[in-house]
């Protein structure tokens, strides 16, 4: 709180001095509560250009009287303002807090191929999960010590796992290979390698980030096949899912009309 008259600035649980809340830095060692009631603002303790307190009988009491010299009322409401870095702001800026509140980590090589603009986000969060290989494939569940059929349920082949699903299986990989072909992409069966290739995409910039869009999408269609089949006992052919991205990756590029109608139309000849 940005101190101006005192009136609305509560001296216990307003954040007005360095200190933070007042009754988490002075009350653990001073209690009841030095004879200031809860609802006491700065201003019922300021009269006649001074400070009325009980004399400190605590480091921290020290401290903020030696604050309070630096202090005076005004005649200017109190306001509020957000303090990120040092830096007052009569705004909240949710990202600057965010940012200030997170740890602080490199950039890991792969982020630019999971959050793309004009993405569509639940694709890029379900394979932002594949990446970190957080998703509960069989494997996963079976290693947090869950009973589970270890089997792939697209092909029922070979034991499930992310890696096996993206692109080992042969449900997925006839899948991938259409998508791959339309993309203009010499496919890969192995996800740490189709990663490493999607990152070192070069070339036509539209052609880039519609290459990111269907492989997303084929990500979410395959893991949402795979779940149908383990819930509801409904099986698609390859040709249904296709079908699926196709509509999808389609809708996508014509919602991009709105703000701009030249780079639609350039994704649709793609």
């Amino acid at each position: 709180m940005k101190v101006g008259n005192g009136e609305s600035c509560r001296f216990w649980s307003d954040i007005w001095s360095p200190f933070g809340k007042l009754f988490e830095y002075l009350l653990p060692n001073q209690r009841p509560g030095m004879g200031i009631r809860p609802s006491t603002t700065l201003a019922d303790l300021f009269f006649n250009g001074s400070w009325r307190l009980p004399p400190p009988r605590s480091e921290g009491m020290v401290q903020l009287h030696i604050f309070l010299t630096t202090l005076s009322l005004t005649g200017m409401e109190d306001d509020y303002e957000w303090v990120a870095n040092e830096k007052p702001s009569t705004r909240h800026n949710t990202s600057g807090i965010y940012r200030k509140l997170r740890d602080s980590k490199e950039e890991v090589p792969w982020a630019p191929i999971i959050w793309t603009a004009g993405g569509i986000p639940r694709h890029n969060f379900l394979t932002w999960l594949f990446v970190l290989d957080d998703c509960p494939t069989r494997d996963q569940i079976i290693s947090w010590g869950l009973q589970s059929y270890s089997v792939c349920l697209l092909y029922n082949h070979a034991a499930e796992s992310r890696d096996h699903l993206f692109y080992l299986c042969p449900y997925s990989w006839s899948i991938w290979l259409e998508i791959s072909r339309r993309c203009q992409l010499q496919p890969n069966k192995h996800w740490d390698q189709s990663v490493i290739q999607l990152q070192s995409l070069q070339g036509n910039k539209t052609m880039k980030r519609l290459t990111l869009l269907c492989w997303k999408s084929a990500i979410y269609w395959i893991w949402q096949e795979r779940n149908k089949r383990l819930h509801n006992n409904q099986f698609r052919a390859p040709d249904a899912i296709i079908r699926l991205i196709t509509c999808q990756i389609t809708d996508r590029i014509s919602s991009y009309r709105l703000k701009s109608p030249i780079a639609s139309s350039r994704y649709m000849q793609f």
